[in-house]
């Protein structure tokens, strides 16, 4: 159990820092660039222009917010909206993140609102984008026993920012996608049908907005890679962003992910690698996959080169964090 609960969150790391190269980058764009991605690289300065300055290896916010989550969750025994906002913003303001390009747009919001004192939450009901989805694997890994409390603290995390049907949804399934895989016992559609169910449960929790529905989307992802049968993973990846997209809008970002997760059969390296080579929100959708992933097959799936690298350039003790995120 603790290898998958560090595997869900090194996983995270890795498929955010070898995603970042490729982020906002088509299919063809990334061929033409990288190849088919298959390690660590440093961002080429002419095609990247959102993590241009990174090194191969290095994480992004993606990570950075997950971490903050998974504080909360150890400090308080559980999630505190109160306790979360004043860490984001106190990193917000420490990271000057509002001065970096890397934060989305609903993110974007909610730290402003932080920082000038006013009530996020006025327009948390917009934010349909992933970045509540790429922060919620410590959630799963804190209630990975109890699958309801996983889903509700999941919902709970996302609202203060990303408060719409499709974003609360995608935090709920990725939580719930995490907390099977480190439960164990499971096989890859018992943890995609799961999550396709608390998506449902995050529809009706979040704010009514224009848009897919997540849980549909993750019920027809099912059916994409089954009927792609022994198909090689580019052409599943070709199938999934031609008919879902790989943005990072939540109902995109986190349809790929899980099909990514799927199509590997769970598999850490392989299922990053699927995702972020998908291409667009490359590093959110590997750090969400690789969080899937991760959780599912364990920190072992990963090669240890990779393992060592993200926590080197991070310096961040995913070990530790793990062990004090499994509840006693």
């Amino acid at each position: 159990m603790f290898d998958r609960a560090y595997g869900a969150l090194i996983g995270g790391a890795i498929g955010d820092a070898m995603g970042m190269p490729a982020s906002f980058l088509t299919r063809s764009q990334i061929t033409a660039n990288y190849g088919y991605i298959r390690d660590f690289l440093t961002p080429e300065k002419e095609v990247q222009s959102f993590h241009g300055d990174l090194k191969a290896g290095q994480i992004t916010d993606d990570t950075m917010e997950s971490v903050i989550v998974g504080q909360v969750l150890i400090q308080c025994g559980g999630f505190s909206e109160e306790v979360f906002n004043a860490a984001m913003k106190q990193w917000a303001i420490e990271q000057k993140m509002l001065e970096s390009t890397v934060i989305g747009p609903s993110t974007r919001r909610y730290l402003t609102a932080l920082i000038q004192g006013t009530d996020p939450k006025l327009t948390a009901g917009q934010g349909m984008t992933n970045g509540s989805a790429m922060r919620a694997a410590p959630i799963g890994i804190r209630y990975h026993n109890h699958l309801t409390k996983c889903i509700e603290a999941a919902a709970a995390s996302s609202l203060p920012s990303h408060g719409s049907k499709p974003a609360v949804a995608a935090a709920c399934a990725v939580a719930a996608g995490v907390a099977l895989g480190v439960h164990g016992g499971y096989s890859p559609l018992d943890v995609l049908r799961a999550a396709a169910d608390a998506a449902a449960y995050g529809e009706k929790v979040g704010a009514e907005v224009t848009a897919p529905s997540v849980s549909r989307r993750l019920r027809l992802v099912e059916t994409i890679v089954d009927q792609a049968g022994e198909e090689e993973i580019t052409a599943i990846l070709d199938e999934l962003v031609a008919i879902f997209g790989a943005s990072m809008m939540s109902y995109e970002s986190v349809a790929i992910a899980f099909g990514a997760f799927y199509a590997t059969g769970g598999h850490g390296a392989n299922g990053v690698l699927a995702a972020i080579n998908a291409g667009d929100d490359a590093d959110t959708n590997g750090s969400i996959c690789g969080n899937l992933c991760g959780a599912y097959s364990g920190a072992s799936t990963f090669p240890l080169l990779w393992r060592n690298r993200v926590e080197a350039t991070s310096g961040i003790d995913f070990k530790k964090t793990a062990r004090l995120l499994l509840p006693v």
